[in-house]
């Protein structure tokens, strides 16, 4: 069923995911999304969503749709505004009667449609719709307001600050990832299909990436997991196997293959192996219960990854979530080796469950000298990691990893 509004006329959102898509009649137009909070302007030039930074706060742009997850969207986001304006490249110059965009909505219950009146004032920038909070919902409304003073100057009125030469601003920092409008490595179609039980997660992971601008980087996500004597607890209560399912989640976003290398040690490597999109459900359950417990030694799993990573080949950088319960027997060994590889395309996430006493040699290893870069992060999940929100989860594996792509690249560790 399809509804027609008319120019001012709303409409009620169902929960989820809605998705609006702009075109114009034989004319090339850029679409946009503004977040806006309540006094109308936006929080940040991070709220403006364009082809140079294509998601914020669960706001994603691809090519001419835009896509809004209401249930992420933040409650200082009073209102999203979606925009289509004249593509600079393109031969048109302004709207015109004959190429006034449209936009159709997917409102959860019904498409909707709307046409504005035609454009005639020489507009090269303009509002089709906006979603706005309204009695603890979401509704649509038909806006239809043009600006003859470009994306800049709509830009403007709603509080971003554009460069000096008139442009909207340039949203994206070196470590967003290729060129062009960055988009996750799987799409979340395909996890729908193949991982239903993984969407929240890719979601949540999608949006922590979209906030620190990372969105369309690539890299090969690996996961380590600490298989010592007194882990036991954190694999019977399904944390460990949590963990996994938050290691695949980020992995959709940032790599195409749907597969985290997994690497299980103690004092020693006890199993190399992978989780993927089609495996995971009680993956880890099964694979640990054939292991024994042992001791906590980290150069060897660390070592098991830079071997695995070197054979693959890969052009990609590699992201490793190393998970530990304690400090090791091997800290020179670990030291060192950690320095070597820093001159490697790897960057290694240390994740430490339990009391912070216990895990004093972990956090150096953040601040650890005489390194080709700063190659690690750490942060404590606490005693209870299972009770941290997946947000905040994905937020503090995101914290040192943008900075690592600006310096590596700079250093030529990654090229």
């Amino acid at each position: 069923m399809t509804k027609t509004l008319a120019k001012g006329g709303n409409a009620p959102l169902l929960a989820g995911n809605r998705k609006v898509t702009l075109t114009a009649r034989q004319t090339d137009i850029d679409v946009c999304a503004v977040l806006l909070s309540q006094d109308g302007k936006v929080r940040s030039d991070d709220d403006l969503v364009f082809y140079n930074h294509s998601a914020q706060d669960g706001v994603v742009l691809d090519g001419q749709s835009v896509s809004a997850d209401l249930s992420v969207v933040p409650g200082a986001v009073d209102r999203i505004v979606i925009v289509a304006s004249i593509d600079p490249q393109g031969p048109a110059t302004h709207f015109n009667a004959d190429n006034t965009p449209q936009a159709v909505i997917d409102s959860g219950s019904t498409q909707l449609t709307f046409m504005p009146p035609p454009f005639i004032h020489r507009e090269t920038a303009a509002v089709l719709v906006e979603f706005y909070r309204r009695a603890g919902g979401w509704k649509v409304r038909a806006v239809g307001q043009g600006w003859d003073t470009g994306l800049a100057g709509l830009a403007t009125d709603f509080g971003v600050v554009v460069d000096d030469d008139g442009s909207a601003p340039d949203a994206v920092t070196e470590s967003s990832g290729p060129a062009g409008a960055p988009v996750p490595a799987i799409s979340l179609e395909k996890v729908q299909r193949s991982a239903p039980g993984l969407v929240d997660l890719y979601k949540a992971a999608h949006v922590s990436l979209a906030k620190n601008r990372v969105v369309g980087q690539r890299a090969a996500v690996y996961l380590v997991l600490d298989h010592s004597g007194s882990m036991g607890g954190f694999y019977d209560d399904g944390t460990m196997q949590h963990l996994a399912e938050q290691a695949l989640g980020l992995s959709a976003n940032l790599d195409d293959d749907g597969t985290v290398p997994l690497v299980f040690f103690s004092h020693e490597v006890d199993l190399v192996t992978d989780i993927s999109l089609g495996n995971y459900q009680g993956r880890v359950e099964r694979l640990h219960t054939a292991l024994d417990w042992g001791g906590t030694c980290y150069a060897p799993a660390m070592q098991a990854v830079v071997d695995h990573f070197q054979a693959s080949g890969s052009s990609d950088p590699a992201f490793v979530i190393f998970q530990t319960d304690g400090d090791p027997f091997d800290r020179r060994e670990t030291r060192e080796l950690l320095r070597r590889v820093s001159s490697l395309p790897i960057f290694w996430q240390f994740v430490g469950f339990g009391l912070s006493r216990d895990l004093r040699f972990l956090r150096s290893l953040d601040t650890l000298g005489h390194r080709t870069v700063d190659n690690a992060g750490y942060f404590g999940a606490g005693q209870h990691p299972r009770r941290r929100s997946d947000a905040d989860l994905y937020d503090r594996l995101m914290k040192e990893f943008p900075d690592w792509l600006v310096t590596a690249r700079a250093a030529g560790v990654i090229r």
